[in-house]
């Protein structure tokens, strides 16, 4: 499979851009004088090897993601939209995939419940796509001057189409884990590291992605990134890792 590198960045930039536009209407902010916050990032990672026997490689990584989040009053709202690919020109396996997600939240003191819609699509795995509904509560576990951490922990059901023909489908009930932790290392430089975890009878899947940034405007940062997946299914296991550098936008 050929990797579709322009394919994939005309994706990352439409949906960075239907979430900016979203954002716009509403017009609010959730630190000190936002009810919202807005990320961007895109990440691109390009490795030329020249081997002993004089043949050559190349491999590129693309990254992009996208992240609004609102609070107002006891009510909260999460967007999240991903792609992420990369190839290599002496291999087959080669990776592509995509997900988005909706997230309504409401606040009860030191713990929120959630509901959250996903969908996702990894040309990688024995899937042809994934669709989940789910709720759950979550809970912010630590917090102090430089870094915090929160928790959820959900069930709901989750809807699978085989890649392979004749692409049956499947709906079981799931479980979920997530966490979600940040650092302020320096005046600039900041962590985050994502962690989740959906289980059911005929596939697990464990992501993480772990993000150095460093501060060059109000609103710019330089991104360091790593995602990794791994999915254990009946159909077959699959696991991907992406290592990129790029910018991610704040606003």
């Amino acid at each position: 499979m050929t990797f579709p590198i322009k394919k994939l960045t005309a994706v990352i930039l439409g949906l960075s851009l239907s979430v900016v536009s979203y954002a716009a209407e509403d017009a609010i902010k959730v630190s000190k004088d936002k009810d919202y916050n807005l990320d961007a990032d895109l990440s691109y990672l390009l490795n030329n090897t020249t081997n002993t026997d004089g043949t050559s490689s190349n491999k590129s990584s693309i990254a992009g993601h996208v992240t609004f989040k609102r609070m107002q009053g006891d009510w909260g709202q999460e967007l999240k939209a991903e792609a992420i690919g990369s190839s290599d020109s002496n291999s087959s396996d080669n990776v592509e995939r995509y997900l988005a997600s909706g997230k309504m939240m409401h606040s009860e003191g030191s713990f929120y419940e959630f509901g959250k819609l996903q969908w996702e699509k990894d040309r990688s795995s024995a899937f042809d796509y994934q669709t989940s509904l789910t709720g759950g509560i979550g809970s912010e576990l630590y917090r102090d001057d430089v870094q915090f951490l929160n928790g959820e922990i959900g069930a709901g059901v989750r809807y699978s189409v085989e890649d392979l023909p004749p692409q049956k489908d499947k709906t079981e009930a799931i479980g979920t884990l997530a966490a979600h932790y940040e650092r302020i290392l320096t005046k600039t430089v900041s962590f985050t590291q994502d962690l989740g975890y959906d289980y059911g009878s005929s596939s697990n899947t464990f992501r993480s992605r772990s993000a150095l940034s460093m501060m060059m405007t109000d609103k710019l940062s330089g991104l360091f990134s790593f995602d990794y997946k791994k999915i254990k299914s009946d159909l077959g296991d699959s696991d991907s890792s992406l290592t990129a550098f790029g910018l991610k936008y704040s606003y």
